[in-house]
């Protein structure tokens, strides 16, 4: 009877889904046809359930093949390395030919180690369907059979129960991803956008001396006190592809997260995320640095700790494509010198440490949010205290340099030689800062420092054509000729394509 076996396909179904905790992959009441699944630590078990009757056995392995095609399909939703799935056929006959061998389980051989059991039940339905759950590992069902009228009245309201249940999962789901808005992820959009154009018409934000004025991560100026560096270098960012790459990221990355957490939640989570990543970035990285990617890298962070307390959701939705975002990105930083590696992984830590620390909306754990505070200041304090304990590391000789250089452009000279003085009492002579303080000393009359400087630049660097050309205008200035030669003509032995070494070593001559 079609009633008799409608019934058993909603009882089974229902009690599948109400009472052990599986949940609908796929149901199609057309074909009478349900998919459902339920994970047990690392292994996933579905049950696809169908109403239907096959003449033939050839009837019955096309319908198990489809089967597998769908497997491949839905196996992007099961979380866990082994999957075990029961197909049931629900029938009134079986095949009128021979399908022994379409009872035989199969094995398939894939990423996820996969095993699937045949079962046709046309009669004693009850200890059938008994045997499926022990093989499940559940609880025996007590079905009972009712008459033919009560079975229409018990199929309704089964299938309205699993309705109802399967919507108020979907409501759950929902609200997982839509408990606030991404206000605050535009804001920081405008912010960074808005301060990006500032560098731009203050200098631009190429220019080293311009970051470095507007608040970079500059380890110098961090040693003299000032930490505050850590947060603004957040809202900096050095040419247009760092802005636009990093904003396009925090469009993507914010979005969701800030609809999850909140905003609250997400300005912690953004912004501890940086800090820890600034943090890091000063205990590693010698060189100027700006940018959101530590705070971008914690956004990653807060995705992977939902990951965590949602573990199918992330893998039914977002999940397998956020890893290998994370693992490209994460290779990326390592394989890129200008990349700063020490933000990048101390943001995505960071992010992790501080989701866990405000949790999700109406979720509390008071153990974990703990540890995770604890841990969280554990890293800044340590990265803090690493970075202070090896305060040489931060004076990097080409990055001094450079700075030099745009104090010098500047007319600055006072702070180009404070500069290298304050360099030199943490690493050994540098011939380009010999070079610039000697810059800084002739523009500020004391020329005899200025020849000493030059001296120690080319016993650095004998090769230093700047410095000996420079020398000879020194030696001019004291009016030493022999001496102004013989650097003017090393100079251009150096440098014998550069024409202002070959005018001053000519004028020097008809001079002398």
């Amino acid at each position: 009877m079609y009633i008799e076996e409608a019934y058993y396909f909603w009882r089974m179904a229902s009690d599948l889904m109400l009472n052990q905790d599986f949940d609908i992959l796929h149901l199609s009441e057309e074909r009478n046809e349900i998919w459902l699944e339920k994970n047990v630590k690392s292994k996933a078990y579905v049950v696809r359930i169908t109403q239907q009757t096959f003449d033939w056995s050839n009837q019955l392995k096309r319908d198990q093949d489809t089967l597998i095609e769908n497997l491949k399909r839905f196996k992007r939703q099961l979380v866990g390395r082994e999957v075990e799935v029961h197909n049931v056929y629900i029938s009134e006959f079986p095949p009128v030919d021979d399908w022994s061998d379409r009872k035989q389980p199969l094995h398939l051989n894939d990423r996820k180690k996969t095993t699937i059991y045949h079962h046709y039940i046309t009669e004693q339905r009850t200890e059938h369907i008994n045997d499926i759950y022990k093989q499940l590992g559940l609880t025996e069902p007590s079905f009972v059979v009712p008459s033919e009228l009560e079975m229409e009245q018990t199929i309704y309201e089964l299938k309205r129960s699993m309705k109802r249940r399967h919507k108020r999962n979907q409501q759950k789901m929902q609200q997982i991803f839509s408990f606030g808005k991404p206000r605050l992820t535009y804001l920081l959009i405008f912010i960074n956008l808005a301060v990006f154009a500032l560098l731009e018409y203050q200098g631009g934000s190429t220019n080293t001396l311009t970051l470095i004025q507007y608040g970079a991560k500059y380890n110098p100026a961090i040693m003299d006190g000032e930490w505050w560096r850590i947060l603004s270098s957040m809202f900096l960012h050095i040419g247009f592809f760092h802005i636009a790459l990093n904003m396009l990221a925090l469009y993507y990355l914010g979005s969701p997260v800030e609809r999850m957490y909140g905003s609250v939640r997400f300005a912690f989570i953004y912004f501890i995320s940086g800090i820890i990543g600034g943090i890091t970035s000063f205990a590693l990285t010698p060189s100027v640095a700006a940018g959101a990617s530590g705070a971008i890298y914690g956004l990653f962070g807060a995705l992977l700790f939902f990951g965590v307390v949602h573990k199918k959701l992330f893998f039914q939705t977002m999940g397998p494509n956020l890893l290998w975002v994370i693992a490209l990105n994460i290779a990326f930083s390592f394989s890129i010198p200008q990349v700063d590696i020490g933000a990048h992984l101390g943001g995505l830590v960071g992010g992790f440490l501080a989701s866990s620390i405000v949790h999700f909306p109406k979720k509390q754990s008071l153990p974990m949010q703990t540890g995770a505070a604890i841990f969280v200041l554990v890293v800044g304090v340590g990265m803090s205290w690493y970075g202070i304990t090896n305060e040489d590391n931060h004076y990097d000789p080409r990055l001094q340099a450079q700075v030099a250089q745009e104090y010098a452009k500047k007319g600055q000279y006072d702070k180009v030689i404070q500069l290298v003085d304050q360099t030199f009492r943490h690493i050994e002579g540098s011939a380009d800062l010999y070079f610039f303080r000697a810059i800084g000393y002739y523009n500020q009359g004391e020329v005899e420092k200025g020849i000493d400087d030059l001296h120690e630049a080319i016993s650095i660097k004998p090769s230093f054509g700047l410095a000996h050309y420079n020398l000879s205008i020194f030696y001019q200035q004291k009016q030493n000729s022999e001496k102004a030669l013989e650097h003017a003509r090393k100079a251009v032995q150096n440098n014998p394509e550069d024409e202002r070494f070959q005018e001053l070593l000519q004028s020097l001559e008809k001079s002398g």
